[in-house]
C-alpha cells in the first residue's frame, strides 16, 4: 500500500507539472497534493475494508476481536497515518522537483505550501471516513471511487453554484474541500461562504458524523 500510493502521487505531481509550468502555482500547492493525495485515500481507504471481505480475511480479524469497532477505527487510524505519510512525502517530492525543475525560482513558498498541506491533512481526516462509510454502505469498489472523484473534482463547484439559490448550502459536505485551501488563501472564503474556523469545526463534525454512521453500517453487515 505505501509504494503503490507514493508511486501514484510523484507520477501525479509530474502530470499536473507537464499541464501547467506555473512555478508559483506548483509549489505553493505541492503539484496539485490536494486532489491527487484525495483520490489516492479514496481508492485505498475503500480498497482496505473491502478486500478483507472479498479475501474473507474479515473472518479471521473477527476471531481475534469480538468488537468491530475496533476493526473499524483501526482501519480509519491506519489510513489516517498513511494520509500523513503521503503528505509528508509530497512535501519531499516539491523540494526535489523545486530544486530539479525550479532551480533559479527564489520565491518564497514554504510557509504557503505548508498551510496548504494542513488543510489538506484536516481534508484527509473527513475524505477517509467518508470513504469507509461508502465503502461498508455500497459494497462497491468502483463506485466509491467514482464518487470520491466526483467530490474531489465537482464537489466545491456544485457547492458553489447552489450557494445563491439556498444559503445554507455553505454547511453541506461538499463545501468541506475548501478547507484544503482556504487556509492558506483566505480569499477563497468568497467561494465557500464559510471562515476557516467554521470550515475546520464543521469538517471535524461530519468527520465524527460519517464514522458513526459507517461503524453502525459495519456493525451490522455479515460476514
Amino acid at each position: 500500500m505505501p509504494l503503490y500510493g507514493v508511486i501514484t502521487l510523484l507520477l501525479l505531481m509530474i502530470y499536473t507539472y507537464l499541464t501547467n509550468h506555473n512555478a508559483n502555482f506548483l509549489l505553493n500547492n505541492g503539484f496539485g497534493s490536494s486532489q491527487w493525495i484525495i483520490i489516492i485515500l479514496v481508492t485505498i481507504s475503500s480498497s482496505i475494508l473491502s478486500m478483507e471481505y472479498q479475501n474473507n480475511t474479515i473472518i479471521n480479524l473477527l476471531y481475534k476481536t469480538s468488537h468491530k469497532w475496533q476493526i473499524y477505527l483501526a482501519k480509519f487510524l491506519v489510513m489516517l497515518l498513511y494520509s500523513f505519510f503521503l503528505l509528508i512525502m509530497n512535501l519531499i517530492f516539491t523540494m526535489i522537483l523545486k530544486f530539479i525543475l525550479f532551480n533559479g525560482y527564489h520565491a518564497k513558498f514554504l510557509g504557503t505550501l505548508l498551510l496548504n498541506l494542513s488543510g489538506g491533512f484536516i481534508y484527509s481526516i473527513f475524505i477517509i471516513a467518508l470513504a469507509l462509510l461508502l465503502i461498508s454502505w455500497l459494497k462497491i469498489n468502483p463506485l466509491v471511487i467514482g464518487i470520491g472523484l466526483i467530490i474531489g473534482f465537482l464537489g466545491a463547484v456544485i457547492s458553489t453554484a447552489l450557494y445563491p439559490l439556498f444559503n445554507f448550502i455553505k454547511w453541506n459536505p461538499l463545501n468541506m474541500i475548501y478547507v484544503s485551501n482556504q487556509l492558506a488563501n483566505p480569499q477563497l472564503m468568497n467561494s465557500s461562504h464559510l471562515n476557516s474556523s467554521e470550515l475546520i469545526i464543521c469538517t471535524l463534525l461530519y468527520t465524527i458524523l460519517f464514522l458513526i454512521i459507517g461503524y453502525q453500517i459495519f456493525k451490522k453487515r455479515s460476514v
